[in-house]
C-alpha cells in the first residue's frame, strides 16, 4: 500500500498553496461585502447618518462574524480530517462521538433555565463581550458526549492493540450513535416539558446553525480550541501517517497507538464542541473540506490537516454570505446552504472516488 497517495490534481505544491490561499482570501473578501443592507461606499458618505450605519455594520458586526465562520470552519475541517484518519473511513465526520447531540442537549438545557429564570427566551448565547448559560452548557455538553462515548465504547479484549490502550471502532461507532439518540431524546423531552413556544423556536434555530451572533470572547475561545487541537494534529502527524496502513503496522512501526487514539480524539472533540458550542450544528463542513483537500494535497497529514482547516474556513465562510444574500431581507441558516451544496458535491466526489 503507498503511504502517501498523490493528490490527484497534479500541480507544484507552491502552487496548491497559493490557490487554496488566494481562494480564501477572496471569499472573505466578498463575504464582507455580500448581504449588508447599505453599500461599502457608504463608509466614506458626507450622510453622517449613512455613514455611521455602515460604520456599524462593516466595521463593529461584520468583522468578527466572518473571523467566527473562518474559525468555526477550520475547525470542523481538521477535527473532520482526524477522524476520517483515526476511522480509516473518508465518511467520518466531527459529530460520530456525540458532540452535536452533547451540544444541542446543553444548549437547550441552558435556554430552558435562561427561560425559568428570566421569564422570557433570551437566545442562545448572550450579549456582545460574554457568555450566557446556554453557549457554556453546549460547550460542556459536547466535551461530556465525546468523553462518554470514548469511555463507553472501551471493549478490554486480549488483542495487541486494545492492551496498549486503543479501541475497537466498530464498539466506538455503535457506543456513539446510541448515545446521540439517547440526547436527542432528552432534548426533545426538555423542549417539550417548556412552558413557552419560543423555547422549541430557538432550539430549531439552534440546531440550523448560525454565525450572527458572534462575538470576539466566542472568537477568543474558538482560536484557542482551533490553535490546541492544530498543534496536537501536527505534532502527531508522521504517527498519523503510520495509523493509515493499520493499528497493528502502526503498532509495529513503534507509534503508541492507544495514546496517538486518545490525542487525536481528544483534539477533534475539543475543536468541534467549540464549534458547536458558538454556532450550532452545521453539517457538511468537517466530512466535505477534507474529502476536497485530497484532491489537491493527497493524505498526508502534514499538508491535509493544515490544508482541510483552510479550506473548512473558505467553505464556511462563503456559505454565510450567500445565506445572508440569496433570501434579503431574510437570512437563511447556515447549516441549511452547507447542507444544500455539500450533498450533491460529496454524492459527485463519492462517484469520482
Amino acid at each position: 500500500m503507498e503511504p502517501h497517495p498523490k493528490p490527484r490534481l497534479v500541480l507544484p505544491g507552491i502552487v496548491r498553496w497559493a490557490l487554496l490561499t488566494t481562494a480564501l482570501f477572496l471569499v472573505v473578501l466578498g463575504a464582507a461585502t455580500l448581504g449588508a443592507p447599505v453599500p461599502l461606499a457608504d463608509l466614506w458618505a458626507h450622510n453622517t447618518a449613512r455613514a455611521e450605519v455602515a460604520r456599524q455594520i462593516f466595521l463593529e458586526l461584520r468583522p468578527p462574524r466572518l473571523l467566527a465562520g473562518a474559525l468555526v470552519g477550520a475547525a470542523l475541517a481538521a477535527s473532520g480530517a482526524a477522524m476520517q484518519a483515526v476511522f480509516r473511513n473518508p465518511l467520518a465526520e466531527p459529530y460520530l462521538l456525540g458532540v452535536s447531540a452533547g451540544g444541542a442537549l446543553g444548549a437547550t438545557i441552558g435556554l430552558a433555565l435562561q427561560e425559568k429564570a428570566a421569564g422570557l427566551a433570551g437566545g442562545v448565547r448572550g450579549a456582545a463581550g460574554g457568555f450566557d448559560l446556554a453557549t457554556m452548557l453546549a460547550f460542556g455538553g459536547a466535551l461530556g458526549a465525546s468523553a462518554l462515548v470514548y469511555v463507553l465504547g472501551q471493549r478490554r479484549t486480549g488483542s495487541t492493540i486494545n492492551r496498549s490502550g486503543g479501541f475497537e471502532r466498530g464498539a466506538l461507532l455503535l457506543t456513539g450513535v446510541a448515545l446521540s439518540a439517547f440526547l436527542s431524546s432528552l432534548m426533545a423531552l426538555v423542549v417539550a416539558l417548556g412552558s413557552r413556544d419560543d423555547l422549541a423556536r430557538q432550539v430549531m434555530f439552534w440546531t440550523l446553525g448560525g454565525l450572527a451572533p458572534a462575538t470576539p470572547a466566542h472568537n477568543t475561545v474558538l482560536a484557542a480550541a482551533l490553535a490546541t487541537g492544530l498543534l496536537m494534529l501536527m505534532a502527531s502527524a508522521r504517527d498519523l501517517n503510520a495509523l493509515r496502513v493499520g493499528d497493528e503496522e502502526a503498532l509495529g512501526l513503534g507509534v503508541a497507538v492507544g495514546a496517538l487514539h486518545r490525542r487525536l480524539l481528544l483534539a477533534a472533540a475539543l475543536m468541534s464542541a467549540a464549534a458547536v458550542a458558538a454556532a450550532g450544528l452545521i453539517g457538511f463542513v468537517g466530512l466535505l473540506a477534507p474529502h476536497l483537500m485530497r484532491t489537491l494535497f493527497g493524505s498526508d497529514a502534514r499538508a491535509l490537516v493544515p490544508a482541510s482547516a483552510l479550506g473548512g474556513a473558505t467553505q464556511l465562510v462563503g456559505c454565510d454570505a450567500m445565506a445572508r444574500s440569496v433570501a434579503q431581507p431574510r437570512e437563511i441558516p447556515v447549516g441549511i446552504v452547507t447542507a444544500l451544496l455539500g450533498v450533491p458535491l460529496f454524492l459527485f466526489l463519492s462517484r469520482k472516488s
